[in-house]
């Protein structure tokens, strides 16, 4: 005889001996007993069997399982006991064994868990109100729910069942190469599902949203129902990790919100949470690193998050077309308690020729303002020139009125860095690179100056050690090594072979003012 039930995931068969026996017109004393030699189904993908013969019996409104073996992939089940079904329709039925977690997305779809369980529980009480006792051992190899953005992996501790309510009991997880112990408990049986869950972690990271990676530590609390719930806490942010191509204008733009997600457990989640940073956090991006001090609130949804609180950029740099930019100053305030909308001001400096040129950057996110200017002063042509090309407008350009193409050269160089990174974080990726670029730039003289394109190759073999070789795609000679080895945040010393094979060596000393 072949089964097709709808909650089945497969083909399922069963055959043995079945006997009928009583009244026809007294059902109340009819008796079945059954003796199956052979039990095979799918539930939840998972391929169950019997091991032995299935015996069950039935008569006086009682079923009575005298043995029942079931096996399968990381399954080994025991079932007994009798369920009755008038009067008081008393449950005494007993599951003990090893079971295959994955079976319980058969009752819960979105949850994903991978592994064993060591069980050994009862059924209790009566049909209108069953009670369940026991313990389950977790030796889960990974689970996830819905598209929470944390799975747990390497899960092992107890969960105790007593009548409707389950306790965990010395969990422990992995969490994004970090460790997790989890409390707490959930009710079950009559009313709705509700849960009171709370999680210490250390050295936890976790992605989310797409394009951030966060390093933190906290206690986090979550409680709530399988409709809706709220997720409180206190977290220390060490590090924060922005990948090359996030698009931060997709997260902080004119309407300030996160893409809405899909799963309407995010959706109804409620975020309450404290976020600092510790003694030492970072913030790095591409080539950007800064070190920060944070307090911030983490409120809204899952996926309609709004933070209050301020960011106080320490000290750092970051890189622009090859010049080193060094942060003077830095704040990032969230004020808005309606949408992601921070307001900045920002400011760096950095040295090109002879020039100290300082970028600042204010307003809010959705409406941010860029200002520089330079020491010696310079038109905004020129400082735009010299941060694209590392030169300015020369000086026998200015006394015989001859038009300097370095306007449009910086214009065209700064739209094309746009184009450029997208490439070169592809390239950087491909080889290994720690950056890749290419620079338009110029050569000669006045009239005789062309338009010329360089490639920079860019390896940090360490945190003190960079080698940086630079090359023009016209001649092979034009080439440029250079090693730089920091001795200290404001000690270096830089070798180089220049373009004209000449060498030399620099020690720079570096002085920071406030």
């Amino acid at each position: 005889m072949t089964l097709r039930l709808k909650d089945l995931t497969g083909r399922s068969s069963v055959s043995g001996r079945f006997l009928l026996s009583g009244e026809i017109l007294g059902p109340a004393g009819i008796q079945v007993e059954t003796d199956i030699s052979r039990l095979s189904f799918d539930y939840a993908f998972v391929k169950l069997e019997n091991d032995g013969p299935v015996r069950l019996t039935y008569g006086h409104d009682e079923v009575v399982v005298k043995a029942a073996h079931l096996r399968g992939p990381d399954t080994d089940l025991t079932l007994s006991g009798s369920a009755h079904f008038a009067r008081d329709r008393l449950l005494a039925l007993n599951l003990a064994g090893r079971l295959n977690l994955r079976l319980l997305s058969g009752l819960w779809p979105q949850l994903e868990a991978r592994g064993p369980a060591e069980l050994d529980v009862a059924l209790q009480g009566t049909t209108a109100r069953p009670r369940l006792a026991g313990r389950l051992r977790l030796r889960l190899d990974s689970a996830t729910y819905a598209d929470f953005p944390v799975a747990l992996s390497g899960v092992s501790g107890d969960v105790l069942f007593d009548i409707n309510r389950l306790t965990f009991e010395n969990v422990v997880a992995q969490v994004g190469g970090g460790r997790m112990e989890i409390s707490g408990s959930a009710v079950y049986g009559e009313g709705p599902f509700t849960y009171d869950l709370a999680a210490n972690g250390t050295n936890i990271r976790v992605r989310y949203p797409e394009g951030m990676s966060w390093l933190m530590n906290g206690n986090l609390r979550l409680q709530g129902s399988t409709s809706s719930a709220t997720l409180g806490g206190r977290v220390v942010m060490e590090r924060l990790l922005l990948s090359q191509g996030l698009d931060l204008s997709g997260l902080v733009g004119a309407k300030g919100e996160l893409p809405a997600g899909t799963s309407d457990y995010l959706r109804s989640l409620q975020l309450d949470v404290e976020a600092v940073s510790s003694s030492d956090a970072q913030l790095q991006w591409n080539a950007a690193r800064f070190s920060s001090d944070a307090q911030l609130r983490i409120r809204g949804t899952a996926d309609r998050p709004v933070l209050l609180g301020h960011v106080h950029l320490l000290a750092g740099e970051f890189e622009f077309r090859g010049n080193t930019f060094r942060l003077v100053r830095g704040d990032i305030n969230f004020a808005n308690p309606f949408k992601l909308d921070p307001v900045f001001d920002l400011e760096a400096t950095t040295t090109v020729q002879q020039y100290a040129v300082t970028v600042q950057l204010s307003g809010p996110g959705s409406r941010l303002q860029l200002s520089y200017r330079s020491d010696p002063p310079l038109p905004s042509s020129d400082v735009i020139t010299l941060l694209a090309l590392g030169r300015a407008t020369s000086a026998t350009d200015l006394r015989t009125g001859t038009s300097s193409p370095f306007g449009d050269q910086g214009a065209q160089a700064l739209l094309s860095e746009a184009v450029s990174s997208q490439v070169s974080g592809r390239v950087e990726k491909l080889f290994g690179v720690s950056r890749f670029r290419v620079d338009p730039g110029l050569t000669g003289v006045g009239a005789t100056q062309t338009t010329t394109a360089r490639i920079t190759v860019q390896q940090q073999l360490s945190p003190e050690l960079t080698i940086t070789y630079v090359t023009d795609v016209t001649s092979t000679q034009r080439q440029v090594i250079q090693f730089e080895y920091n001795l200290s945040r404001k000690l270096s010393i830089i070798a180089q072979r220049d373009e004209n094979d000449t060498y030399g060596v620099d020690l720079v000393i570096r002085k920071y003012f406030k």
